[in-house]
């Protein structure tokens, strides 16, 4: 006969299991200053140029541009990707975007990921691999101490219920893509089941490194843990 224990003893049970890793392995590390010699900086001399001290904005209404400019700049990217994002699907656009990343990652772009645990985790065995790569770091933010059974985090409610629902794509510090789409296929009109009708900007100027500084305060922030750090079995980044 199987004994099910009362909840606050299951409660009590959980406080004691879950616990996060002591966060020592994060290295500080900030946004690469841009550079006027990569292709993005003289593919935009001209606009940024003529407007001194403003930004420009161009609006991406339809999945299918939002996934060709987020492909487009990682193409030409030439020193850094940095990414935000609550939601990164393994699906069809998915794995082409991260596709991209990687051959970026192997001609040498330092590429930095930082993702929401809540959606992500049950992809942490293929991201734990990808951190391995020399070029990437994958960080995720406010991370569940129970990997496998999150309900061991219910005593942690009011801390793990503060998701990161940011999503910030920026490349050589140059240009940025900031709006409403996590990377999936409904987000880019290619599911044929159910598509979301959402919006971003492509941007370029001073915003971008505005954005940079903000992905920086998460990136260095306490929340945010390396991948590395809490899947086991695996090693630290290289």
């Amino acid at each position: 006969m199987i004994k099910i224990l009362p909840i606050p003893i299951v409660l009590g049970l959980s406080a004691g299991c879950a616990s996060l890793p002591a966060n020592t392995n994060r290295p500080y590390s900030e946004a690469l200053p841009p550079d006027p010699k990569t292709p993005l900086a003289q593919a935009t001399e001209t606009q940024i140029k003529g407007h001194p001290g403003q930004s420009g904005f161009y609006p991406l209404a339809s999945g299918l541009e939002a996934l060709v400019a987020r492909m487009a700049a990682v193409v030409v990217s030439d020193r850094s990707i940095d990414l935000q994002y609550y939601i990164w699907e393994n699906d069809l656009t998915g794995r082409m975007l991260l596709h991209e990343v990687l051959r970026a990652a192997d001609r040498g772009v330092r590429v930095r990921v930082l993702l929401d645990d809540l959606n992500q985790s049950r992809y942490e065995k293929g991201l734990a691999i990808l951190d391995y790569h020399p070029n990437v770091e994958v960080r995720m933010a406010n991370p569940f101490a129970g990997r496998t059974w999150k309900i061991l985090d219910a005593m942690r409610f009011s801390t793990v219920n503060r998701r990161m629902h940011n999503k910030v794509f920026v490349v050589d510090n140059q240009t940025a893509i900031v709006g409403g789409r996590n990377i999936g296929d409904e987000y880019f009109g290619a599911s044929e089941e159910m598509n979301f009708g959402d919006f971003d900007l492509w941007a370029i100027g001073p915003v971008v490194q505005e954005l940079s500084r903000h992905f920086d305060t998460y990136w260095n922030s306490e929340i945010a843990y390396p991948i590395s750090v809490l899947v086991k079995g695996f090693k630290t980044h290289p």
